[in-house]
């Protein structure tokens, strides 16, 4: 049974796929294949390439955006804010949440589940207390949007067969390697246009991710199933067409999963 088992010390180590960051009041680490000038430029100074990037998300909680290197790859910033007192005693004795989705985006590749790849991730301290912290990423090209790409599943029913059978093997594939997403909407299944009628999907959003080590159990597994089953029956209110009912897909789901799991 493909369980992932991952060292969570691994991810935050100096070996052959990690070098740890510290000095200057953070601490971090940096993925070595990604490392080059522009990426440790935006560890230097992560506000300044925010301060150019294209906005995706500016709440109180994150500010997010998408830059440019100067080699043509594409960038995905994010910057977790420390929003108060209750926020900074809260850190001062948890992991950083980019170190969160750092681990989790590590398990979820050794279990063979697309993920953006996170290329580094850091937090400032400030005599042991947390301030900002920073997770940069990948950026995945030609997103659809999810209310948009719901709008082509009503006009195609090869197309909504498709994406529940793929979203269903992804989460196969997930609970039998141990991890529970967390946060499994709709929204947080991202969907790349290939062309042509094709599509690519993966998972973000790992913040709410937990790594198990063990095969979930059938109320886990269904739990979460049951909870991307009302996001896709809510979105599809909002699509044009006729909407679908919650309780139909979760059954497609569970089936589906079932058939596709190794548990």
């Amino acid at each position: 049974m493909p369980v992932c088992m991952i060292d969570p010390r691994y991810c935050f180590g100096d070996n052959a796929d990690f070098a740890p960051l510290s000095g200057s009041g953070r601490i971090g680490v940096v993925r070595r294949k990604d490392d080059c000038p522009d990426l440790r430029d935006c560890l230097d100074d992560p506000e300044r390439w925010l301060s150019r990037a294209e906005i995706v998300k500016d709440s109180r909680s994150t500010k997010a955006g998408i830059v440019r290197f100067s080699d043509g790859k594409q960038v995905f910033i994010k910057r977790f804010n420390n929003r108060s007192f209750s926020y900074t005693l809260r850190y001062m004795f948890r992991q950083a949440r980019p170190f969160r989705e750092w681990t989790s985006a590590w398990a979820m590749e050794k279990a063979g589940i697309p993920t953006p790849r996170p290329m580094a991730a850091f937090a400032r301290y400030r005599c042991s207390i947390p301030g900002n912290a920073y997770l940069i990423r990948a950026s995945v090209m030609d997103v659809v949007p999810t209310l948009e790409f719901f709008e082509r599943l009503k006009k195609s029913p090869d197309l909504a067969k498709s994406y529940l059978d793929t979203t269903a093997a992804m989460f196969a594939k997930m609970h039998d390697a141990g991890i529970l997403h967390g946060d499994a909407k709709c929204s947080n299944i991202y969907i790349e246009d290939c062309g042509r009628g094709r599509y690519s999907y993966g998972v973000w959003d790992l913040l709410s991710c937990k790594v198990y080590g063990r095969p979930l159990p059938a109320r886990l597994r269904h739990k979460e199933l049951s909870h991307f089953a009302w996001s896709y029956a809510e979105i599809s209110k909002r699509s044009e067409g006729e909407a679908v009912e919650e309780s139909r897909i979760r059954e497609e789901l569970i089936k589906r999963c079932k058939a596709c799991s190794r548990g």
